[in-house]
């Protein structure tokens, strides 16, 4: 297995120093409510305007809110919000940087940015782009995990300030249209960003997967079954998960039957929501894209079952941690973060 031990590695892509830590905490007074950061989603979308929230927030007598921001690590790390979304294996770098005790509790979507190439180049492997131009959105995220399980199966270094890629650094769209132009040779790009070039049999997948738990799954769970790598994971502190059992359930049960919803009105919610799937009613090739898309998230669904965790699940989404040590991309003495698994409530509530 391929190690990068006493290179640093990780040093760079821990946040650097964004984490605003020294914000002054926004405690809230009202134990009935419970702020929850996360990116701009469709799902939530579909959940206020089906009444899903409205229903569990009398249900339980509680109130969530939500607070959108693209930086809620960073959000959440300044004790603005008592539950985050965000990718587990960010985790470590907020508790390097932080004495706080945190605790993964649930997940929510799964690793799902793939890289792309175009359709009739010749490569197959990551290592068949060694010295070509690689495109990424950043260190973090997708690109660091996808970095942490090629490091292990292939040997590369595919981490940002690397020497054996030239790493284009950009946003998803502007990579996507870098990728169509032929300005660099593959890039770690989300679907809605290129769903254009997919439709037109312009691009296609590397390794055949939708993302870094479709990876994960093939090389790292023996029964290949695992569905982790999440890019959102549902953190909180461990004082505030110890002492709000009941906003616990009442969180996790809201959004069971959020994601249960997707299962059973995937298309409906694509069409309902276009524009977070990167389609445009308005574009006259809005049939042939939605269709791709629809056919993508059959083929590549980045939401898991359950919102639920179970042991074996934290047992085969733990060795995540081993590799980044491994690697280089967390210190070898650091823990592993804490997962817990939450039974769902009675039938009966």
């Amino acid at each position: 297995m391929h190690s990068n031990r006493g290179r640093a590695r990780g040093v760079v892509p821990w946040f650097c120093g964004t984490i605003l830590l020294g914000a002054c905490s926004l405690s809230s007074d009202d134990t009935d409510v419970v702020r929850f950061v996360f990116a701009p989603d469709a799902i939530v979308r579909y959940m206020r305007d089906t009444g899903i929230i409205e229903k569990y927030e009398q249900r339980y007598g509680k109130r969530i809110d939500f607070i959108e921001t693209w930086d809620e690590a960073a959000f959440f790390a300044g004790g603005h919000a008592d539950i985050a979304s965000t990718g587990d294996y960010e985790i470590p770098a907020m508790m390097q940087e932080s004495d706080d005790e945190y605790v993964v509790f649930g997940v929510y979507n799964l690793g799902r940015v793939p890289i792309w190439v175009k359709a009739d180049s010749p490569y197959q492997s990551i290592r068949d782009l060694r010295g070509k131009r690689f495109g990424v959105t950043g260190p973090l995220s997708s690109a660091m995990i996808w970095s942490v399980m090629l490091a292990a199966t292939e040997g590369v270094d595919l981490s940002v300030g690397t020497t054996e890629f030239d790493m284009i650094v950009n946003s998803h769209f502007a990579l996507g249209e870098l990728l169509s132009k032929g300005e660099i040779e593959a890039g770690i790009i989300i679907v809605e960003a290129v769903i254009s070039q997919v439709a037109r049999g312009e691009l296609r997948l590397l390794y055949d997967v939708g993302g870094t738990w479709e990876y994960y799954r093939d090389h790292f769970d023996p029964e290949k079954r695992h569905k982790g790598v999440p890019g959102n994971i549902f953190l909180a502190r461990r004082e505030w998960f110890d002492g709000h059992p009941v906003e616990v359930e009442f969180f996790l049960a809201m959004w069971e039957e959020a994601l249960q919803g997707w299962r059973a009105e995937k298309q409906q919610i694509i069409d309902r929501y276009p524009e977070e799937f990167g389609l445009d009613p308005r574009s006259g090739d809005y049939t042939a894209e939605r269709q791709v898309m629809i056919e993508y998230l059959n083929a590549h669904d980045w939401l898991p079952d359950t919102v639920y965790l179970d042991e074996r699940w934290i047992e085969t989404e733990s060795k995540v941690f081993d590799l980044m040590r491994e690697g280089g991309f967390m210190p070898e003495d650091a823990p592993d973060p804490t997962f817990i698994a939450v039974d769902p409530p009675s039938a009966t509530r």
